[in-house]
């Protein structure tokens, strides 16, 4: 049977599980290590003083020998106080025990090998009192009237390593009950941290329309949670707007597309023979059509970031005087024009589409004149058309750029708009890195700004 991975099934743990597990195997290795070094040092410290204590009582002992104090009279004025004392000769390289001060240890020396004269020496032992009990031994070779003796005294350890496991045993069931309590206050926290989130999940999960207006409540801890909250209304937000955006483009689309099929679907039933139908009508709606769906087509692929520009070196001045020439042709408007020799990079087909749909723009609104003036500026390049009708309101400058806004509350056609030209000529602009708005001129003429970064 295959071992299922570690990692994709903690990966299905929940956020609080996994918080929980992780604040669990962190507090287990504190407590061992903690633990561990809190024992090691106990042992060296409690081993260290009865080193310490049998260091002295060796020192004591010496003392006396040098005083010329008989092995068994000095181990007896000696304080034993647990520990076991010795006095060694030297018989060849072998100790000799010279007087002890239990019976158990009377043939046995406490040491293996003895120090030089005037020299001392400290070890732990195991078995140095013939129980196979540890013991801390501590030896001083001196000088006496007899010869050479060394004194040793021996602590066993017994107490201190039965300290150690009783502090061992406190110390894993208090680590244990702190490390479940420290869990326990780590749930609480994240129960509490992660309380905003499942909030905010069950009131996004109520939520079934955006444009409904419900919102998620944001907390006032000012932390990311609350940060999470307000993004996710932003997000709702903008939802809403787009769905009301999309909703709004359906109708209007819609209503852009019935006019024209509308007129085509009467005049074909209203002709009683085929040799009525007028063609040129037919001809007109079906390219008003095809004009309609073609732009729609191309505002969809910018949406969807699908348009492609086909840039390379162009002058600026040759599409502005191209498209003038054309408005000139079909227009019974005054068109004036200045223009500069400017070079881009761009796309000379999409920028003409942008002229064309301003020039017609500036036509269909304009009294009796349009006029369209190249400035240049460092670094870009502005075309200025303006006609000489009422600029847009401010409130306004910007809503008109939107797809199928009209001025006239009314919806009747002016001129033939769709109301997808400005929205097509902002939509291109943005592709080349520059701008369109519209304000008022000097002279109080309706303006419209096209911006473009300029080439060297």
């Amino acid at each position: 049977m295959p071992i299922e991975p570690i990692e994709p099934h903690l990966a299905r743990w929940s956020l609080r599980r996994r918080i929980l597990g992780l604040a669990a195997v962190v507090l287990l290795a504190l407590l061992a290590v903690s633990i561990a070094v809190v024992l090691v040092a106990l042992r060296t410290i409690l081993t260290q003083s009865a080193a310490a204590t049998a260091r002295g009582q060796s020192y004591e002992l010496a003392r006396l020998l040098e005083d010329g104090v008989e092995p068994a009279e000095a181990v007896r004025e000696v304080p034993a106080r647990g520990a076991v004392l010795q006095v060694l000769g030297a018989q060849g390289s072998a100790p000799t025990v010279l007087a002890a001060s239990e019976a158990r240890v009377a043939g046995t020396s406490l040491v293996t090998a003895l120090p030089a004269t005037g020299r001392s020496m400290d070890e732990t032992t195991e078995g140095a009192g013939g129980d196979g009990d540890t013991y801390a031994v501590a030896a001083q070779t001196v000088q006496t009237p007899d010869g050479v003796r060394t004194a040793v005294a021996a602590r066993q350890l017994e107490v201190e390593f039965r300290t150690v496991e009783t502090s061992t045993a406190l110390l894993g069931v208090g680590g244990l009950v702190l490390g479940v309590l420290l869990l326990v206050l780590v749930d609480r926290i994240v129960r509490g941290a992660l309380a905003p989130v499942t909030r905010i999940t069950t009131q996004v999960g109520a939520i079934t329309h955006a444009t409904d207006g419900e919102r998620v409540s944001v907390p006032p801890s000012g932390d990311e949670i609350a940060t999470l909250a307000t993004t996710m209304n932003a997000m709702l937000d903008r939802m809403a707007r787009a769905e009301t955006a999309t909703r709004r483009f359906v109708s209007d689309a819609s209503h852009e597309l019935r006019s024209p099929l509308a007129t085509l679907r009467t005049h074909v039933e209203t002709a009683r023979r085929p040799q009525d139908v007028d063609r040129e009508l037919v001809h007109a709606e079906v390219l008003r059509l095809q004009a309609l769906v073609d732009d729609l087509l191309m505002l969809a692929k910018s949406d969807d970031e699908g348009l492609r520009l086909d840039r390379g070196p162009l002058d600026l001045d040759d599409v502005v005087d191209e498209q003038v020439r054309r408005l000139r042709a079909v227009s019974t408007k005054q068109v004036s024009f200045e223009l500069l020799p400017v070079e881009i990079d761009g796309d000379g087909a999409r920028l003409g589409q942008v002229l064309r749909n301003l020039l017609d723009n500036a036509d269909r609104h304009a009294v009796g004149a349009v006029r369209v003036v190249m400035a240049d500026r460092p670094g870009t390049a502005v075309v200025y058309v303006d006609n000489d009708g009422p600029p847009v309101p401010p409130e306004a400058r910007e809503s008109v750029f939107d797809r199928f806004t009209r001025l006239d509350s009314s919806r009747v056609r002016d001129g033939g708009g769709s109301g997808l030209g400005l929205a097509i000529a902002r939509t291109l602009a943005g592709l080349h890195d520059g701008s369109l708005t519209t304000g008022e001129a000097p002279d109080g003429w309706c303006r419209f700004t096209l911006t473009l970064p300029r080439t060297g």
